[in-house]
């Protein structure tokens, strides 16, 4: 759940969200959600699209309506290179921000 919520929190979500190709539509998923929820779903252990539905369906509580592998392999098709260079400089203007924060932290990065 901590990753989920970092990722929204700091504005990974909707940066990812930003990039990606949009749509409309009854049951539409916006594509950036859905490779954070797969990354969330990789770090509890996912190894392929089939277990990374599973554990959506299974913690909905943390990911919400789970994602259907073909969702997820409709947004992974997305990306070519233009949108994976697009979303490297996405990440990296996230992580600038949220370094920026700790460094004005007293004390620096919370243990």
């Amino acid at each position: 759940m901590l990753l989920r919520r970092l990722a929204d929190r700091t504005g990974l979500t909707a940066a990812v969200t930003a990039v990606l190709p949009g749509g409309g539509g009854h049951g539409w998923r916006e594509r950036g959600a859905v490779l954070v929820q797969l990354a969330v779903a990789i770090v509890l252990g996912a190894r392929n699209l089939s277990d990374a539905e599973a554990l959506q369906a299974h913690h909905q509580g943390l990911f919400g309506p789970g994602v259907s592998d073909s969702t997820t392999r409709r947004a992974l098709a997305d990306l070519d290179e233009q949108v994976l260079a697009a979303l490297a400089r996405a990440r990296a203007k996230v992580r600038r921000h949220v370094w920026s924060l700790l460094c004005l932290r007293p004390g620096g990065f919370p243990g």
